[in-house]
């Protein structure tokens, strides 16, 4: 891994395709809001859950994550106390083995530990739902968190879908092009 976009196998098979004419990529982001007076506020040592729902007009890979939280209008943390566990929800499939510091995670443009690629992106289909849960642990609620995914949509132009972009058998052929 280069460490920088563009250096993993998914994201090398989403830019032959669309060099190939099989699909267009476009740059996206995700995010899950944890909003003070909602549903999905984040109390003071407590855990919410927020799900992203993915659009059905196009597959995502997801490059980085970043967080951002305020603990009053305009006043960032510089790095919060918070864990991540992030959950595919149709698979059921967690993405890491528990809940995660969201300095490991994220880092943070607020105390210039600036936010890293994820290690191999993330690819995420269509229509399906991550669950983003965030736990406070502090004595301070946040009045607004956002955990941002940062990547890309792939739009698949004609008959190609995520089979003839990412299956073995368009990994194949790909390898027999080259």
């Amino acid at each position: 891994m280069t460490g920088n976009y563009g250096g993993s196998p998914i994201e090398f098979l989403a830019c032959e395709a669309m060099l190939r004419g099989k699909a267009i990529l476009q740059f996206f982001t995700y995010s899950a809001a944890f909003l003070t007076g909602t549903n999905s506020a984040l109390a003071a040592s407590g855990t919410t859950e927020v799900g992203i729902q993915l659009n059905n007009d196009a597959d995502f890979v997801c490059q980085r994550i970043a967080v951002t939280s305020t603990t009053a209008a305009g006043t960032f943390l510089a790095v919060p106390d918070y864990t991540i566990l992030l959950v595919a929800q149709g698979s059921g499939k967690q993405l890491m083995n528990q809940a995660q510091m969201i300095a490991n995670m994220a880092g943070s443009f607020n105390s210039n530990q600036f936010n890293q690629n994820l290690p191999f992106p993330l690819l995420l289909q269509k229509a399906s739902t991550l669950s983003v849960q965030l736990v406070n642990r502090t004595a301070t609620a946040a009045n607004r968190a956002d955990v941002a995914l940062i990547g890309f949509k792939i739009y698949y132009t004609g008959k190609n879908n995520w089979d003839t972009v990412f299956s073995p058998m368009a990994l194949a052929a790909t390898s027999a092009a080259c």
